[in-house]
């Protein structure tokens, strides 16, 4: 079985477990092979422990570290850079340096980040679903560490991402629910650690 499709639909569906608390089943599939690995993950209650973050907002410098290790700021490449070398080779593991589009405000375990030249977004999944605070402003500079992915994002997490922005205060017509009506492979950003700039 490969890894790497596991690791990635375990984050899709920790995700869904800390926004909503509720059970979620969560499926992730490779665009290059017909496997796919079905994660089935149980709320918080079912004793299953995550990993322990070591970083709850350290004072790094000018930043302030959330995650599981420590970095340098030095390290990061810019947006650009990143997806250039995900595009030229399918992978990009490292720091990149960012500019927060939006923070989840049901826990804070997730942001998303704007394409370079582009309106879309990328969502940012904090590794073992640690959070940030939500009151993280919108134009705020950050730091992350991990690597880009792609995944599959089922019809269910894509009308959760939805629940998120109106809990944000957005307005999300019905349209846009009913829109919803396949899985879509994206771009996501496993996060391990992020610098968050005071």
């Amino acid at each position: 079985m490969n890894k790497k499709k596991l690791f990635i639909g375990l984050v899709l569906s920790t995700v869904l477990i800390s926004c909503s608390g509720e059970e979620k089943t969560e499926k992730t599939e490779n665009e290059n092979t017909d496997e796919t690995v079905i994660v089935e993950e149980t709320n918080k209650e079912s004793g299953e422990e995550s990993t322990p973050v070591a970083f709850m907002g350290e004072e790094k410098g000018e930043y302030l570290l959330y995650g599981h290790s420590e970095f340098s700021a030095d390290e990061a490449v810019s947006t650009e850079e990143m997806f250039t070398a995900f595009n030229n080779n399918n992978n990009f593991e490292g720091a990149v340096k960012v500019t927060i589009n939006e923070v989840c405000q049901n826990a804070g375990c997730w942001i998303n980040i704007v394409k370079p030249n582009s309106d879309e977004t990328v969502m940012v999944f904090f590794r073992d679903h640690y959070t940030i605070p939500i009151e993280t402003s919108a134009g705020k500079e950050a730091i992350l560490y991990g690597k880009l992915v792609s995944d599959t994002l089922t019809v269910d997490f894509q009308k959760h991402l939805l629940d998120d922005a109106a809990a944000n205060g957005e307005e999300v017509p019905q349209e846009e629910y009913d829109a919803i009506t396949e899985d879509k492979i994206s771009q996501s950003f496993d996060c391990e650690s992020i610098l968050i700039k005071k």
